[in-house]
């Protein structure tokens, strides 16, 4: 059976699968049913000294998007978007602390971890706020730089505020990270010019982990209404951003590796997904948009799926496949020449990669079609349209 721990930043935890801070990690009631599902841990959604940042969340509005940025009735589809105007935790650090500790005591009986967050609006807020989390006992902080919805609120300098000014960031983390024994994450804002940079210089100043990344703003009108959805722009994340994430990932992955812990988050929807964050250079996978859908058992099924593919394809552990399609990926003049081939046998004679050749490669032969092998490139399109599984190979040449 794959084992599915993992040591980050000298914090075992039990599986890579993690709750991210959001509403599912809201209060103690909410992370101790992450962590009843069977998550390795939750980090705890971001206690604040901002009283703007706490009134917000008492007026959180989200919708979930589907293919055409529609508002989902019923029906979620795999790709959506999740758009949403929220804040941070809606208590005081004073009234906010006692939920951790009642998380801690659940999770220290279910072998589970407690990441606590923070975000403030001044460095000395930013330090007290951290003393705090250290003192109630969990054993990694996340300092939130990433959070799209102060950015939308005028005054307000935290989140994405202080994830986008370098200097500063860099001066709170090096604040916190003198201030306190724990291992100190950061959790990034991807609106930024020089994410593998700005990593580097986290790492530089006593970070020992980067979260990549948090959400990206958005707007969406309502073409009916002519307004935009739930009042104007708001953070938008999701599986769609995917993609996004993972180049971060491998990016930061590779310049650090020797020195660096990372959690992927923002894009994560199930097991497969986790192991495209895993082979891009991730540590451990912050979920939040799924569980939003399809409620805190997703995260567990997550996990069992997860260990069952692992088992079938004959990893031991995680580290055998972390960062190994990141190390494997080609630079553009690298790449070899490949050509596309039609399986006479399989094609079916719809001629959809007819449409999708701009090289002038494919050819109509009549019932069937075939390749003029010195125009193809194999640039693939052919391949992506064909309807017909088998129908057509791309081959290195």
């Amino acid at each position: 059976m794959a084992d599915l721990s993992v040591q980050f930043c000298g914090v075992r935890i039990k599986n890579p699968v993690l709750a991210a801070s959001a509403e599912p990690t809201l209060n103690a009631g909410n992370m101790n049913k992450c962590i009843e599902a069977g998550a390795g841990g939750v980090i705890a959604k971001t206690m604040t000294d901002s009283p703007a940042m706490r009134e917000l969340t008492t007026r959180s509005k989200w919708r979930f998007l589907d293919q055409r940025h529609e508002v989902c009735h019923g029906k979620v589809p795999r790709a959506f978007s999740l758009y949403g105007r929220s804040g941070l935790a809606l208590e005081t650090p004073e009234e906010f602390l006692p939920e951790i500790r009642k998380t801690l005591k659940f999770a220290a009986d279910n072998d589970a971890v407690v990441v606590g967050s923070i975000g403030s609006t001044e460095i000395s807020g930013w330090v007290e706020l951290a003393k705090q989390m250290e003192d109630v006992g969990v054993p990694l902080l996340e300092c939130n730089f990433g959070c799209p919805h102060p950015k939308m609120m005028p005054g307000v300098r935290t989140g994405m505020n202080v994830g986008q000014d370098f200097n500063y960031a860099c001066e709170i983390t090096q604040a916190v990270a003198e201030a306190v024994r724990i291992p100190v994450m950061i959790k990034v804002t991807p609106q930024v010019n020089d994410l593998v940079g700005f990593s580097g210089r986290l790492l530089d100043v006593g970070a020992k982990a980067v979260t990549l990344t948090n959400r990206f703003i958005g707007f969406v009108p309502d073409i009916e209404s002519g307004k935009p959805l739930i009042w104007g722009q708001a953070g938008i994340g999701g599986p769609w951003v995917k993609p996004l994430t993972l180049r971060w990932i491998r990016e930061v992955y590779l310049a650090y590796k020797e020195r660096v812990a990372i959690a992927g988050t923002n894009g994560a929807y199930d097991w497969r997904d986790i192991v495209m964050f895993v082979m891009s250079g991730a540590d451990i996978v912050e979920m939040c948009s799924a569980v939003m859908v399809y409620g805190y058992e997703w995260l567990g099924k997550q996990v069992k799926g997860l260990e069952e593919w692992m088992d079938a394809k004959g990893y031991k552990s995680l580290a055998q496949m972390k960062g190994i399609a990141a190390e494997a990926a080609l630079p553009y003049a690298n790449m070899p020449s490949e050509k596309a081939r039609v399986i006479e046998d399989a094609c079916i004679g719809c001629k959809r990669c007819l449409d999708a050749c701009f090289y002038n490669a494919m050819q109509d032969g009549g019932e069937k079609t075939h390749v003029l092998e010195e125009n193809c490139i194999g640039c693939g399109g052919c391949l992506s349209v064909c309807p017909q599984a088998g129908a057509i190979e791309i081959n290195v040449v």
